[in-house]
C-alpha cells in the first residue's frame, strides 16, 4: 500500500508553522541578529497630558502621550498624534527602558504633514529587552492664526539634512535661515541596518541663553558591534515676524553629573512656551546611550527630562538637556 504524500500547501504551511516556533524558542538566525521586526500596532490613540499658555497668552502648547504595546524588542515609526485639530506638531521625544538591559532611542521627527511625531527604539547587542516605548508629541497653536496657515509658515522655515557615507558614529545638521526664522526644536532618524547604531545627541548647536541658535545637530554610535549607519537631522522653525506679532525663541540647558546612568533636566523660565526638546550626551569609553527624551508641561512649569546609560561596559558619562521655548511680543 503506497504511503500518502503531503501536498505543497501542507508542506509550505508546516515550514512556516516551524519557523514560528523555532524564533519564539531564540533559534532564528534573524532574531540573534537583530533585524527590524514589523511593529504590532499601539493600542489605542494619544492622549493630551497638559498645556501650557505664553506670556501673551495667544501661543498655546500641549503635550501628547501615547504607549507603544504589547512590550517588544524593536519599535519602528510609533506615530504620536496631535490629536487637537488646531494645533501642528512641532517637537516630541520618547522614552524606552533603562532596567534591566536598557531599549534606546533611535529616531524623533515630525511626520510629513506635521500631525505627529514619529519615534522609534531598539534594544542592543543580544541584551534582549522586551518594552512599550512612550512617545511624546509637543503641539502648537497661535490665536488668531488657522491650523493650515501655521503649517505653512513653518514648513517654510523647517528642513531636514542626512549625513554623508554610513559611519560607525554618524553625525549631521541641519540649519534654519536665520535671517528669517527662529528655531522651533528638532529631532532624529538613525538609518540602521544591522545590530544597531543608537542616538548619542540631538541638540540645537551654538545655542545660548539669548539664542536658540540656527543648527540642530545629531549624533549616533554603534556599540561593541559595527553597524555602519547614517542619520538624518530634522530642524523646525517659524518666521519670527508674523501678522500677529513678533516671535522671540530660546535655549534653556540644564547639565548632569557624571554616572553610569547620567540625567538631567532643563527647565523653562515662566511666559515661555516649550516646543522643543533635546539632549548631548558626552561619553569617554565606549559609550553612553540615549533612552529618554521626555517633555513635561503642567499647570506651573515646563520641563524636558534627558537620560542615557552605559551597555555591557562601564562608562561615566555626563548629560545636557536642552529645552527650546517661544513667546509672543
Amino acid at each position: 500500500m503506497r504511503t500518502p504524500t503531503r501536498s505543497k500547501p501542507a508542506l509550505a504551511l508546516f515550514a512556516i508553522l516551524l519557523a514560528v516556533f523555532g524564533a519564539q524558542l531564540g533559534g532564528s538566525a534573524a532574531a540573534a541578529d537583530h533585524r527590524p521586526l514589523p511593529q504590532r500596532p499601539a493600542q489605542g490613540r494619544s492622549s493630551e497630558v497638559a498645556r501650557y499658555h505664553d506670556a501673551s497668552g495667544r501661543i498655546t502648547v500641549a503635550v501628547f502621550s501615547e504607549l507603544a504595546q504589547p512590550a517588544q524588542e524593536i519599535w519602528t515609526d510609533h506615530q504620536v498624534q496631535v490629536t487637537d485639530p488646531s494645533m501642528i506638531a512641532v517637537g516630541g521625544g520618547a522614552t524606552g527602558a533603562e532596567y534591566p538591559y536598557g531599549a534606546y532611542l533611535t529616531a524623533s521627527y515630525p511626520s510629513n504633514d506635521l500631525s505627529s511625531w514619529i519615534v522609534s527604539s531598539k534594544d542592543h547587542n543580544g541584551r534582549r529587552q522586551a518594552h512599550e516605548l512612550n512617545g511624546y508629541a509637543i503641539g502648537l497653536k497661535i490665536e488668531g492664526v488657522d491650523r493650515d496657515q501655521l503649517r505653512a509658515w513653518i514648513n517654510s522655515c523647517s528642513g531636514s539634512r542626512p549625513s554623508g557615507a554610513p559611519a560607525h558614529s554618524p553625525q549631521a545638521g541641519a540649519s534654519i535661515n536665520s535671517d528669517r526664522c527662529v528655531m522651533l526644536g528638532g529631532g532624529f532618524k538613525v538609518d540602521w541596518k544591522g545590530p544597531g547604531n543608537i542616538a548619542t545627541a540631538s541638540y540645537p548647536a551654538m545655542a545660548s541663553s539669548s539664542s536658540s541658535g540656527s543648527t540642530w545637530t545629531v549624533r549616533s554610535k554603534d556599540h561593541m558591534v559595527d553597524d555602519f549607519a547614517r542619520i538624518t537631522s530634522y530642524v523646525m522653525g517659524i518666521p519670527k515676524s508674523l501678522p500677529v506679532g513678533t516671535v522671540l525663541s530660546r535655549a534653556f540647558s540644564g547639565a548632569g553629573a557624571a554616572a553610569q546612568h547620567p540625567t538631567t533636566t532643563a527647565q523653562v523660565d515662566d511666559g515661555w512656551s516649550l516646543t522643543g526638546i533635546g539632549a548631548r550626551v558626552f561619553y569617554h569609553a565606549d559609550g553612553s546611550l540615549l533612552w529618554n527624551l521626555q517633555p513635561v508641561v503642567n499647570d506651573t512649569q515646563q520641563y524636558v527630562i534627558a537620560a542615557s546609560k552605559d551597555h555591557d561596559s562601564p562608562d561615566a558619562a555626563s548629560i545636557v538637556a536642552w529645552a527650546i521655548a517661544i513667546r509672543l511680543v
